[in-house]
């Protein structure tokens, strides 16, 4: 495959001191302690940082937001295709289907529009066929959501065993688009740009050099971003007497794959669990660690809750929002995996082995002596903290401000009731000293 050029060397969530008041509403949702709040402003630890989104839902100040791209990009490319998440039909009145959405998106600047729903069946099909042949590894978990396995690279990364090697259907169809539109168009691949449209933060980092999984979209524009243009297109295509491309082939099965449990469903394999919401799948990855869910063939996992429906930077309601896709997966009438139907995408390999490992910072080599060391002036630490947890001194809780502590990146009287009590006996003390003169 050829490889095709990025714009783009990482996304990241960023932090704007200007707008920034230290509420500490985003460290207390962090679900892996990588914000800390100093001098009354919100930082966060780029290598332990997951890419979630929690923090950007909560804050709400815009000083959180993730680095994007913007429609003023497509003028780097001779031909511009729009790549919209499933999600995004779930984002508009139910009466507004899925063609107009994919029709209005070549209305505010991208020549084409493709709807993915068919490489998410190609994606699932590949999947249930691993599940089968790999049963010995039980259980084995979905590799969908990107927040979901940067949790197991950095935190459980024996785990990593477990990832199914499927692509996804946005490479699926990014690959195959690329290539279609080249031959069709006469196009050299690097002048045709790919733009995923997304709800998700944590997609927008596998957009890059560096990453096995999105070599073939060359950008990310949030739904927060383009949604009021897109409406504005979808208002104005509805008034015209310009008939809509009536080409758009969507599979109302396909649409199941981005909501919780719609993977699990159109594989129908009976014995998985499906999960959502980042702390229900931190707890669900420790039950798999302790052993407790061997008898089980398939963990579907998804950070958000109710799955790319959503995403921190979804625009609808997330219980209507999922209204809207049953009511699309209603309306398209399709119940079951196709049978027999040419798979557009059978010429395409969707496994990668190798295509998860161990997050690079837990591959550093270790100091056991200086580890041991830590160890033992972190519990020395903890043992002299309140453990209440406040969080006044800038770090999550007491275990956290330990770990600061010893990593010399806070000074332990930074803990607001040692200070407190610290002043206390500096003040008896000058009491004492009065009195016994």
């Amino acid at each position: 495959m050829t490889q095709i050029k990025q714009d783009i060397k990482s996304y990241r969530i960023c932090f704007d001191p200007q707008k920034c008041v230290g509420d500490m509403n985003c460290m207390r949702v962090c679900p892996v302690g990588a914000i800390r709040i100093r001098e009354g402003k919100a930082k966060y630890l780029e290598d332990k940082c997951i890419e979630c989104g929690e923090c950007v839902k909560v804050c709400t100040y815009n000083a959180i937001y993730p680095l994007t791209n913007t429609l003023g990009d497509f003028q780097k490319y001779k031909y511009t295709v729009a790549l919209p998440s499933l999600a995004l039909y779930s984002q508009f009145d139910r009466n507004i289907k899925p063609r107009t959405i994919l029709n209005s998106l070549t209305k505010i600047g991208f020549n084409e529009a493709y709807d993915i729903s068919h490489a998410a069946i190609s994606v699932v099909k590949a999947t249930k066929k691993y599940i089968l042949a790999h049963k010995e590894n039980k259980p084995l978990i979905s590799p969908f959501c990107p927040t979901c396995v940067k949790i197991i690279q950095m935190k459980y990364m024996e785990m990593t065993s477990r990832l199914i090697p499927v692509i996804s259907p946005i490479e699926l169809a990014a690959k195959a688009i690329r290539e279609e539109v080249s031959k069709r168009m006469k196009l050299d691949k690097n002048d045709i740009g790919i733009f995923y449209i997304t709800p998700c933060s944590s997609k927008l980092l596998l957009i890059s050099e560096e990453d096995k999984h999105y070599t073939d979209v060359n950008g990310a524009i949030p739904f927060n971003e383009i949604y009021n243009s897109l409406y504005t297109a979808i208002y104005q295509l509805r008034k015209s007497s310009v008939p809509e491309i009536e080409h758009y082939d969507i599979s109302g099965f396909g649409l199941n794959f981005i909501r919780t449990g719609g993977i699990s469903q159109m594989m129908g394999i009976d014995n998985s669990i499906s999960v959502s919401g980042i702390n229900n799948v931190l707890y669900i990855l420790d039950e798999i660690e302790k052993g407790k869910m061997h008898n089980v063939d398939f963990v579907e996992l998804n950070a958000c809750q109710e799955g790319c429906l959503g995403g921190p930077m979804t625009v609808e309601n997330v219980y209507i929002a999922r209204s809207n896709l049953l009511n699309l997966i209603n309306y398209f009438g399709e119940t079951k995996l196709p049978i027999g139907k040419k798979d557009e995408y059978e010429s395409y390999n969707l496994q990668q082995d190798n295509l998860f490992h161990p997050h690079e910072h837990n591959n550093k080599k270790i100091d056991i002596k200086i580890a041991l060391s830590k160890m033992a002036e972190r519990r020395k630490i903890l043992a002299s903290l309140p453990k209440i947890n406040c969080g006044a001194c800038g770090s999550p809780n007491c275990e956290v401000f330990a770990d600061d502590v010893v990593n010399g990146e806070t000074e332990l009287f930074d803990c607001v009731i040692l200070r407190n009590l610290k002043l206390k006996k500096m003040l008896e003390d000058a009491e004492f000293g009065m009195s016994g003169e």
